[in-house]
């Protein structure tokens, strides 16, 4: 289930960003890699990233990352 996310910007992110983010941070190959590590970090980026860079910007998936990520950590 998709959840509706916010930049700071108040442009929405899209469902399947937020999808793709959601994917790879349950991925237990990332999960492995220790939830909060800068590896686990760059391992849910890059999978965003292969996931979507046929689709958007990078500026954007950048964006999306930082804002998912931060409100991540701030709810775990």
């Amino acid at each position: 289930m998709s959840r509706i996310t916010h930049l700071d910007n108040g442009a929405t992110i899209k469902a399947d960003v937020v999808e793709s983010f959601d994917k790879a941070i349950m991925s237990e190959e990332n999960i492995f890699n220790g939830i909060g590590t800068t590896n686990f970090w760059n391992y849910v980026e890059s999978d965003m990233y292969m996931d979507l860079s046929g689709t958007y910007a990078n500026t954007y998936i950048d964006e999306c990352f930082e804002k998912l990520a931060n409100i991540f950590e701030n709810n775990a």
